[in-house]
């Protein structure tokens, strides 16, 4: 039996820390492999952790009520297997850690198979506010936020946008007693199968896309903005999509999001309608070619049969990734949408 140290992995989304809400073993405990452990409250979920390893609980790192940083430890348990071995850093990372003067063999990589990252040696260097200055505390959930914004504008994105007629739209939603978002969201399932290079991911080899189309729908909480994810929304009816928006909307208020429900968006949608926005430009979701945005329903003047008639429409706001998509493919694609939002013999063979 070696003495293994477990240290508070990335929960998802890029968080950077937990707090410990409640240990589930005490000091002495025998632990099985995949049991949960330790009970922790991050910006977006609270969530449980299961050990990686079985054998006997020796230390528990950090009482209830702290606050633990990603890659601190959080338990030491005498397991059958040891770890160890050099740290892994790329060649860039290894220089930044020699110009900030930090040891990289003394850290623990919070990156993909404990890959040590550049985040990773920043924090190790440490920092502070100077003399004339008032240092504000930055929280998880902001932090985890500006990095995700960091990252998609790292990406080239260009944001069109179309008006849509939502009298159909309006009629169906109000018939079946839910908001105007699950419906948009299948119709943009529908497009998807049509247009698959809005569901794809750029990678350095190869564009992937997507079989399955799973929307992360955008949700304002307390905390800061969480995307959750309506899996498989191409096989799934309006009212199933709408049950599982609200759960989702819910379950991020309650703080008690599951890991599953913010992982594996193939593209997004962001309902900026919701608090009286007509239109605004989107941030691509990192991973993600589409994020569309709904901008209010309201009344508006509209040409209809040469006439100028007062219908209820919105705005849609489309960005993309230009590196998968051209201004024409996203142009047809978004057509094709506003076509079906718009037509009442299409949008009621949707299932509902």
């Amino acid at each position: 039996m070696t003495e293994r140290e477990f240290r508070l992995p990335d929960l998802g989304e890029g968080l950077e820390e937990a707090r410990i809400l409640a240990w589930l073993v005490a000091e002495g405990d025998e632990v099985a492999l995949n049991q949960p452990f330790v009970e922790v409250e991050t910006a977006k979920a609270d969530i449980e952790i299961p050990s990686p390893f079985a054998g006997r609980v020796t230390q528990l790192h950090a009482a209830v009520g702290d606050a633990v940083p990603v890659g601190a430890p959080l338990v030491t348990i005498d397991a059958a297997e040891a770890g160890g071995g050099p740290v892994a850093a790329t060649p860039a990372v290894r220089k930044l850690a020699r110009e900030l003067g930090v040891n990289v063999e003394g850290l623990t990589g919070t990156g993909p198979e404990g890959r040590l990252t550049r985040e990773d040696v920043e924090r190790a260097a440490g920092g502070g506010a100077p003399a004339d200055a008032d240092r504000i505390g930055i929280s998880a959930g902001r932090r985890q936020m500006a990095e995700n914004l960091e990252r998609a504008y790292a990406v080239p994105q260009v944001t069109t946008f179309r008006t849509v007629d939502c009298s159909e739209l309006e009629a169906l939603r109000h018939e079946l007693r839910i908001s105007p978002l699950p419906v948009v969201v299948r119709a943009l399932a529908e497009v998807c199968l049509e247009h698959p290079t809005l569901n794809a991911t750029w990678t350095r080899d190869a564009i992937l896309v997507h079989r399955r189309v799973n929307v992360g729908v955008a949700a304002d909480t307390e905390r800061g903005l969480v995307v959750p994810v309506v899996h498989d929304a191409q096989e799934r009816s309006i009212g199933e999509i709408a049950a599982d928006i609200d759960r989702l909307a819910a379950a991020a208020r309650e703080r008690s999001l599951a890991r599953e429900d913010l992982i594996g968006a193939t593209i997004t949608v962001t309902n900026t309608g919701s608090y009286g926005s007509e239109f605004g430009t989107p941030v691509l979701n990192p991973g993600n070619a589409v994020t569309l945005g709904l901008g209010v329903i309201a009344p508006r003047a509209l040409v209809v049969g040469g006439e100028p008639v007062a219908r209820p429409a919105c705005t849609l706001s489309l960005t993309f990734d230009h590196r998968i998509l051209d201004g024409a493919t996203i142009g047809r694609a978004l057509g094709d949408l506003v076509d079906l939002l718009q037509d009442r013999g299409r949008l009621r063979r949707l299932p509902a």
